[in-house]
């Protein structure tokens, strides 16, 4: 007999200033995993009570007001890491809260939260350039151990011209330069990745983030940056995705929404 698995990723920005709208959509959804990023909160001060309460286990890995990413679960979480899990990398890798792994419904679910990388000509730039790089060897390190592999989250990279706002403009700043879309384009081929939205859904104009500065809240400004990337292995089984844009009509929304995975395993 088979069952649909929901899997949701959300960039919350901030979660002690969005629990209440996390809590409701839990509420209301019921996802069997979320994944959350820019939690901005020590893992001594996350509220884990609000998901347990929820019938939910979570596992977080975060830092003062920055960063900061979790996995929240109907199933308990097993085998958690944070972080790269490589040794050599630069300090300021393991000083970042921006991964985080762990197994749950027979899943290897990674929630993640990539650099924005400021302006083509930054040193934040360069960074999200190398984090890439290591991106890159993490999930062929994490495809080898678990047939069954999903890494979601925010790519703050737009994967072509239906996912942003008028993309000839846009191509000049960060989150879709020629140069990002390689990066994020090579994560999905030299992997085997699948982009689950385009299994399902080829229209353009649907949106994930929505600047605070500029866009507000109209639905049609905006860039698709949060993904839910399948293993060649759970591919097939994709039946569903959505991004949930009632979220930006309550007061104090996240810039991000949340997107749902349906999985009919």
């Amino acid at each position: 007999m088979s069952s649909v698995i929901k899997v949701a990723t959300w960039n919350v920005n901030s979660l002690r200033t969005r629990l209440p709208h996390v809590t409701a959509w839990l509420e209301a959804h019921r996802p069997d995993i979320l994944c959350l990023q820019e939690t901005k909160v020590e893992d001594s001060l996350f509220p884990t009570e609000a998901f347990t309460s929820l019938g939910y286990h979570v596992a977080m890995h975060g830092q003062k007001s920055y960063n900061g990413v979790a996995i929240a679960s109907r199933q308990p979480l097993e085998h958690i890491a944070t972080g790269f899990g490589a040794e050599g990398l630069p300090e300021i890798f393991g000083s970042q809260s921006r991964l985080i792994a762990a197994t749950t419904c027979g899943i290897r679910v990674v929630s993640a939260y990539v650099p924005n990388g400021e302006s083509p000509t930054s040193e934040k730039f360069a960074f999200k350039r190398e984090f890439y790089q290591h991106l890159q060897a993490y999930v062929q390190r994490g495809l080898a151990e678990h047939a069954r592999y999903i890494i979601c989250g925010d790519f703050n990279i737009s994967a072509d011209e239906r996912d942003i706002e008028n993309p000839e403009k846009a191509a000049k700043h960060v989150l879709f330069t020629p140069e990002e879309r390689q990066w994020l384009a090579e994560l999905m081929v030299n992997n085997g990745l699948s982009d689950s939205f385009r299994e399902v859904n080829a229209e353009a104009g649907i949106y994930s983030w929505y600047d605070y500065r500029t866009y507000g809240r109209n639905p049609k400004n905006g860039a698709r940056i949060d993904y839910l990337f399948t293993s060649p292995t759970l591919t097939p089984h994709v039946t569903h995705v959505w991004h949930d844009q009632d979220e930006r009509t309550k007061t104090q929304p996240s810039d991000h929404i949340p997107v749902v995975l349906e999985l009919t395993l």
